[in-house]
């Protein structure tokens, strides 16, 4: 039983690791995203950035090469930051970055000491309540959050896809999601249970809901926005 647990997380581990270098080749490709991050935060002092799931790190390029910028990259994965300390030494070495094991949950920083958060389809995985409100409480007031979601075409998509290949078991999934999400938009408390789980779609009119609880606003859409995985630009607005 324990050397098929060790197989088991070993092949993970090796899938995660190909996933995240995937992930950081797709972006390196791509300089029209790291200019649009770049962008959306023109006119903001930027002194740490924390990358919430980051995977290999990649968003965190355009902040820290050849800037004084701490970029912090935080991933629950038992690997996180493993790839990302390798790509950097190899590629990048000017960017300081660090890399530790967390939940979006239960942010590791002091309050108000984070000037820019990126989070790219994590919240979908996450208890969005706490999530946000750990944000909140670690950004300092006129920082911004780069967010990406899921929308629920985008699990009636995989849904699609899923039925066309006979594959019930994603099938399945993407219905538990999706029921998750409307139980979430309808009662405004995000399901967390054995029969439908935690993951959860989003919606601008669930986010403007959530995000006016934490002194949190829209400020604008993303460049890469689609109906799947809209993308926007969030700001913590100053007391009044």
């Amino acid at each position: 039983m324990k050397t098929g647990g060790k197989i088991g997380s070993a092949k993970a581990q090796e899938q995660y690791d190909v996933y995240v270098r995937g992930e950081w080749d797709l972006f390196d490709r791509n300089p029209v995203r790291a200019q649009a991050s770049l962008e959306a935060v023109r006119e903001l002092r930027i002194k740490r950035v924390l990358d919430i799931g980051c995977g290999a790190g990649q968003e965190l390029l355009p902040f820290v090469v050849g800037q004084r910028v701490l970029g912090i990259g935080l991933d629950h994965a038992p690997a996180a930051g493993r790839a990302g300390r390798q790509l950097f030494a190899k590629c990048h070495t000017s960017g300081r970055v660090v890399f530790i094991r967390g939940s979006a949950e239960k942010l590791p920083f002091r309050s108000e000491d984070v000037d820019l958060i990126i989070c790219r389809l994590a919240l979908p995985y996450t208890r969005n309540a706490q999530a946000l409100s750990e944000m909140a409480r670690v950004l300092r007031p006129g920082g911004v959050i780069l967010l990406k979601i899921h929308h629920a075409r985008f699990y009636l998509n995989r849904m699609k896809k899923a039925a066309a290949a006979t594959d019930l078991r994603r099938v399945a999934h993407a219905a538990r999601v999706l029921v998750a999400g409307i139980v979430y938009h309808v009662t405004g408390r995000q399901p967390n249970n054995w029969l439908m789980g935690s993951e959860s779609f989003q919606s601008e009119r669930l986010l403007r809901r959530e995000l006016s609880r934490y002194r949190l606003a829209i400020r604008e859409v993303m460049p890469d926005s689609n109906p799947r995985t809209p993308s926007y630009a969030l700001v913590k607005e100053w007391r009044g």
